[in-house]
């Protein structure tokens, strides 16, 4: 995200959930934006957007996370390459999650820019601005018991 102008939440999931080793999916209803973002498009810069996911915290050998972003109607979001995010990768993810010398503890954090993935949904069939879908699709069975949990997934516009 920029620091030039103040990026806007437009929208964000309430609760943490976990990730498992299937499919898992979370709603976010994008709200117009009313800061900094709005007083961007008037001045006609180009909307940026970022996901964000914060706080991913866990233990044990997790897989990556593919993150997919998708209409409600869209049953295997995974089969479609191009509706994909990014990779979130777990590498470190149990020493992050403790708190201790240098350490929070509050997990990792990763920022995707999905500026053309939103333009690219937005003219999909089936938009809803207040049901953009978010799953996330492992990419391997986990290799011994692990327990991933995300506290928090945001859309900021710019």
């Amino acid at each position: 995200m920029s620091t030039e102008h103040p990026c806007e939440m437009v929208a964000a999931t309430q609760e943490s959930f976990p990730l498992a080793s299937r499919d898992a999916t979370v709603s976010l209803s994008i709200e117009p934006p009313t800061g900094p973002a709005l007083q961007a498009q008037t001045t006609g810069k180009p909307r940026q957007a970022y996901l964000r996911v914060e706080r991913v915290t866990g233990k044990g050998m997790p897989p990556s996370y593919e993150i997919y972003l998708h209409p409600p109607g869209e049953s295997q979001p995974g089969s479609r390459e191009e509706l994909c995010a990014g990779v979130l990768p777990l590498f470190g993810l149990d020493k992050a999650s403790r708190q201790g010398a240098g350490h929070a503890g509050t997990g990792l954090h990763y920022v995707f820019d999905v500026t053309e993935l939103m333009a690219r949904l937005e003219q999909e069939p089936g938009w809803d601005p207040k049901d953009l879908r978010v799953t996330f699709v492992p990419r391997r069975q986990a290799k011994r018991e692990a327990e991933v949990r995300v506290g928090r997934v945001s859309l900021y516009y710019e």
